[in-house]
């Protein structure tokens, strides 16, 4: 009788839940209200853990008609697959289970790992280019100036290769790769293009190095270091550290920001950046890395912090990035990218502070971004960064601070337009 009277009481809080939903929600006419509103209880379920108490009667048919949990399933399922360019999921597609990987959250390293350093503490630098050598010329430098116990970098380039993309790789000692153009479909996205790219690279190079001890960073070719950085601060005993996927309420790695440890090596060959589709709802580039951390549960896994620079600042890393956040302002028209992206370090003791030139190699979405990329390699290289100065360490470290005291871009999703661009 005990078991039966702790059922009703579940019964009682999901109606309870229902009906406020039902009522509370007709009067949110503002979107960005409404999907606040969505947000906020998707975090409040999650943090939580209300969603749980109900699958054992999801399991009893007879205690609970179907069509209630449905319409549970209905209202958060809808209203979380807000993806760009993707498809809404229909009825038909509605998942019959909570989906796990609802519940997929930080894993903090084992006790006994926390206390070893990440193997030797050397790095690999995996960097995916297209044919912008100007852009190339950038990041390459950048990282042979900042990486700390870097042992190589390795170029992969999505195009047919041209004599500038060739010079650059000889100046930076980058070993160079083509991808072959075959091994790409004929209908293939550029998200698509970029995913077969990478898991090119993990396929062949990854093992020669962490067989070694070494760590491997993957960057996109619009991810530029501002401080210095190395795999022991990146990694923090972890296994795995990315930016997460900036689509709201993701939780996979974002395919342009991801370190995978040495530890890895065993399993390093089921590492998937695809896209991949789950329940009706697509995951862009970097979906499959939801499979990989279901499967090993024993995989440490944790997100980078990140935020956005909406203002110019003169003594915010010399100003190097000011003129890009000026044309990030004219072109972009998206909420969720109203300011530049940066990325940093969610662990005490890391300097690391990473910035997303959004777009630079997305002729596609952008066209004539050339001036752009050059001004950009201009700035960097006439200041403190540039080959014929020093930078000071004092201005550094009040830029690295200056970032770590933002306001973050939550977990459960991307910093609103009334909250950050004010509109």
């Amino acid at each position: 009788m005990k078991g039966c009277n702790h059922i009703y009481v579940k019964v009682v809080i999901l109606f309870l839940f229902l009906i406020l939903i039902y009522y509370h929600l007709p009067l949110q006419t503002n979107y960005y209200v409404l999907k606040n509103s969505f947000k906020l209880v998707h975090q409040i379920l999650n943090r939580s853990q209300t969603v749980e108490i109900f699958i054992p009667i999801y399991t009893n048919s007879t205690i609970l008609n179907q069509s209630i949990i449905n319409s549970i399933i209905n209202t958060t399922t809808t209203t979380t697959a807000k993806y760009p360019n993707t498809t809404m999921s229909t009825n038909s597609e509605l998942p019959t289970t909570i989906d796990s990987v609802d519940s997929l959250i930080e894993r903090p390293p084992s006790t006994s790992r926390s206390k070893k350093k990440n193997s030797k503490g050397t790095l690999v630098v995996f960097v995916f280019q297209t044919k912008h050598h100007v852009l190339a010329n950038l990041q390459l430098y950048l990282i042979r100036k900042l990486a700390i116990g870097l042992v190589a970098i390795e170029l992969f380039v999505d195009s047919s290769l041209t004599q500038d993309m060739y010079n650059i790789s000889i100046i930076h000692k980058a070993n160079l790769h083509v991808f072959p153009l075959e091994k790409h479909k004929y209908n293939d996205t550029p998200s698509e293009r970029n995913t077969n790219v990478v898991n090119w690279a993990i396929s062949t190079r990854a093992k020669r190095y962490l067989g070694n001890g070494t760590a491997i960073l993957l960057l996109d070719g619009d991810v530029l270091p501002l401080s210095p950085f190395d795999s022991t601060t990146l990694l923090n005993s972890h296994d795995i550290v990315c930016r997460k996927h900036p689509v709201i309420f993701a939780r996979y790695c974002w395919i342009g920001f991801i370190c995978l440890a040495p530890e890895l090596y065993d399993i390093i060959d089921n590492f998937d950046v695809s896209l991949t589709k789950r329940h009706g709802i697509v995951y862009d580039s970097g979906g499959k890395t939801i499979e990989f951390l279901l499967k090993y549960k024993n995989t440490s896994f944790s997100w980078m912090r990140e935020t956005i620079f909406l203002d110019t600042d003169k003594n915010l890393f010399w100003g190097v990035v000011d003129n890009d956040i000026q044309w990030i302002k004219q072109h972009f028209f998206r909420c969720d990218k109203c300011g530049a992206e940066v990325f940093f370090s969610p662990f005490n003791g890391s300097n690391a502070v990473f910035y997303h030139m959004i777009s630079a190699t997305s002729n596609w979405r952008f066209k004539f971004q050339d001036p752009r990329r050059q001004a950009l390699y201009d700035s960097i290289m006439q200041s403190p960064y540039g080959p014929n100065q020093i930078y000071s360490t004092s201005d550094m470290m009040a830029s690295i601070k200056k970032v770590q005291k933002m306001e973050v871009i939550p977990f459960f999703g991307n910093l609103t337009c009334e909250q950050t661009c004010g509109s």
